[in-house]
């Protein structure tokens, strides 16, 4: 059958949508309201200018009958919740193809719509209605159990929609449904009483033709806690995966429930509830699924839509029939958040999934419930996961600039650096603090990240008075990064973001092509200054290493060895707790380089050391490797450790050692006790300098954010 007109009864919500698609394939469109005056209430209103015509409302059936035959029309569409018992009727009416009106009211009414399920065989929660408080608070008690949900039985979304956990919560709901009239107009002569079922909550929209169904998108929706007033909020809807077993299970569920409802031709909806039983009925819609931005979401992201699959149905029947078992392929994530923290306005916008975002007040003007939209979608569903928790407000940032404040978040920044890639001396609180007690031109400015009221994450920077510019404490530190778990992208981006616009100018330093903060801006890329680090690669064990290496590297290394050996020298790691390791290193330093030793020409450097060293020792944080002449200590390696890496930053030595190869032997010792911790690298830092290059494997280059 070829289609020439459509009438669409109330094209609001997605339903305004309808009419331009259909002209899209030369199909004019009529409207036909369901009440007299266009409501206010619906969220959004359409275009009168993409209809052939408007009918006048009138009380009489009948009278829409006839002008509609009048009119050619071939097929009657509800366009939103309010006509879909209308668009019922005058599709019986006019004699063309629709879903009858047996169960129309079943359809609408949640009291019917699951008692006619639950006949079916689907798995309802109990429910009961009743016009008397004394009747639902009996039946909570003996039947239903508390908590319970207490709603109207005819209202869309989350209107009146109540989680009651004590009989005064359930009297609050009960007075504020009965004998109110809601929003589509429809009289609650009595209440619904419905167990409350705990679980992920999905959407699984449909398009009908012929009982053939087709599945057009899956959601999961996410939600705030459950409590009175919030149990029926929506906080965010992802796009799922068309196949695997939660969608076999899902849509399996779904064409049962349109079986149940007589649901044969059309767009449905139906949201279902997963337990620890399995999929649960909550309610279904015989309409398209939401409002116009989750159909354009996911036809940016998949290609095609609930909207485009059902204009197909009555299009290009032949089509949608040769094709409904096809599945769309979702390639990435995609998802959409309600905004509710106006301030989170101009970041959102700069997320790297960020496609769309509206808000729906000016700055400065009074902010509504819901701030705004926005629309996520990208090809890597990481990111999509990111960014959704950062608009939803999933993480909270905050600026750390006391002294005292950072003393006591310094256990949890410890415990959180042990989860992370960051090197665990130059990341941590120790470094931060003597950097700081160090540099008079600096004071604090650490960003934090919380989830949950948990640390999640840490961004250790300082503020430069003097350039206006947030940087990281020292140059001392060879490689910089944001402190977050491992795979914490959302926190590393909420970090970063919170930063750029917190502070006018930021420099960061010494950062690697693998950090989290470069994870998190995506967009940026590393530039002068730049540095070359060699590192010895460890992955395959001691023994694959050495032979790895140059038969002459490995005869010179065996013949320092040996003769050390003969000479009484030996190498061991020192132990926790040993006293004065800060002037040991500093004098054998400055006995190894003499006046181009930095730590004699620097004292702010030379006291950083001091300060920071006996508790990088003490916290496991530094290896440090002592080169003794039986009970003398006459040189030391200082190592930093990594997450997978142990990290060659310094050493020093007495210099009537030198014919000896202190360097070698403690560098030997270094690479040995990584093995032995099963460490993956020797990383000999910043500096491509000629002795290194015959121990390392690979190099990579660190650099300045751009």
């Amino acid at each position: 059958m070829t289609v020439h007109t459509v009438a669409i009864v109330d094209p609001y919500d997605a339903g305004t949508m309808l009419a331009p698609a259909f002209a899209e394939h030369g199909v004019a469109a009529v409207m036909v309201g369901s009440t007299l005056d266009i409501p206010d209430s619906e969220a959004v209103s359409f275009d009168p200018a993409s209809f052939a015509r408007l009918l006048p409302w009138s009380e009489d059936p009948e009278t829409i009958v006839a002008m509609l035959r009048d009119l050619g029309v071939d097929q009657v569409i509800a366009g939103s919740e309010r006509g879909v018992e209308l668009a019922d009727r005058l599709a019986g009416a006019l004699g063309l193809s629709g879903n009858g009106t047996g169960l129309s009211v079943a359809r609408r009414d949640k009291l019917h719509m699951i008692e006619t399920a639950a006949a079916y065989g689907i798995r309802t929660p109990r429910q009961i209605a009743a016009d008397s408080l004394d009747a639902i608070l009996a039946w909570i008690d003996t039947d239903g159990g508390w908590p319970a949900i207490l709603k109207p039985r005819r209202a869309k979304g989350s209107e009146g929609v109540r989680l009651c956990t004590t009989r005064d919560e359930a009297a609050q709901a009960f007075a504020a449904i009965h004998g109110v009239i809601d929003r589509l107009g429809s009289a609650n002569a009595t209440v619904l009483a419905q167990q409350f079922l705990i679980g992920r909550e999905y959407v699984i929209d449909t398009v009908s033709l012929d009982g053939r169904h087709r599945l057009a998108a899956l959601w999961a929706y996410g939600k705030p806690p459950p409590a009175f007033a919030s149990v029926g909020l929506l906080a965010t809807k992802q796009l799922l995966p068309a196949k695997g077993p939660l969608a076999e299970t899902l849509f399996g569920f779904a064409v049962d429930v349109l079986e149940a409802l007589g649901i044969q031709h059309g767009a449905g909806h139906c949201e279902v509830i997963v337990d620890a039983e399995g999929p649960a009925l909550v309610e279904i819609g015989a309409r398209l699924h939401g409002g116009p931005p989750a159909h354009l979401m996911c036809r940016a992201a998949t290609g095609t839509s609930q909207l485009d699959l059902l204009i197909q149905s009555y299009v290009a029947p032949e089509t949608f029939r040769a094709t409904a078992p096809t599945r769309y392929t979702l390639n990435g994530g995609a998802a959409m958040a309600l905004l509710r923290d106006d301030d989170l306005r101009g970041m959102i916008e700069t997320l790297p999934s960020a496609q769309r975002v509206v808000w729906n007040a000016t700055v400065g003007a009074p902010q509504p419930p819901v701030a705004g939209l926005a629309t996520l979608i990208h090809p890597d569903a990481m990111e999509v996961a990111a960014d959704l928790e950062i608009v939803t407000g999933g993480i909270s940032c905050g600026l750390v600039t006391e002294h005292a404040a950072i003393e006591a978040i310094a256990p949890e920044w410890r415990a959180l650096l042990e989860h992370s890639s960051a090197n665990r001396a130059f990341g941590g609180p120790c470094w931060y603090r003597a950097a700081l007690d160090t540099a008079s031109d600096l004071s604090p400015a650490l960003v934090t990240a919380s989830r949950d009221g948990r640390l999640v994450g840490v961004l250790p920077l300082a503020w430069d008075a003097a350039r206006k510019t947030a940087c990281f404490t020292t140059l001392l530190s060879d490689y910089n990064d944001a402190i977050v778990a491992l795979g914490d992208l959302a926190a590393a981006r909420a970090l970063m973001r919170f930063a750029r616009r917190h502070f006018p100018a930021i420099e960061l330093g010494c950062v690697r092509p693998d950090a989290d903060c470069i994870r998190a801006e995506r967009m940026t890329a590393l530039v002068e200054k730049k540095f070359p680090c060699p590192f010895a690669d460890l992955s395959a064990g001691y023994e694959a290493w050495l032979a790895s290496r140059s038969p002459r590297f490995r005869h010179d290394l065996a013949q320092f060895e040996r003769r050390a050996a003969r000479s009484g020298l030996a190498v061991a790691r020192l132990a926790p707790g040993t006293p004065d390791v800060a002037a040991l290193f500093l004098g054998f330093h400055r006995d190894r380089f003499g006046e181009r030793s930095l730590f004699a020409r620097d004292g702010a450097a030379a006291a950083f050391v001091r300060q920071v060293l006996p508790d990088l020792l003490d916290n496991g944080s530094a290896l440090i490797f002592a080169l003794r002449v039986k009970d003398r200590i006459v040189g030391l390696n200082l190592c930093m450790r990594g997450a997978d890496s142990l990290g060659y930053w310094n050493a020093g030595f007495e210099s009537a050692f030198a014919p000896f190869s202190p360097g070698t032997l403690m560098i030997h010792a270094a690479l040995r006790e990584a093995c032995a911790l099963g460490l993956a690298e020797l990383d000999f830092l910043r500096g491509a300098e000629l002795y290194k290059t015959r121990w390392c494997t690979g190099l990579r280059e660190i650099g300045r954010l751009a």
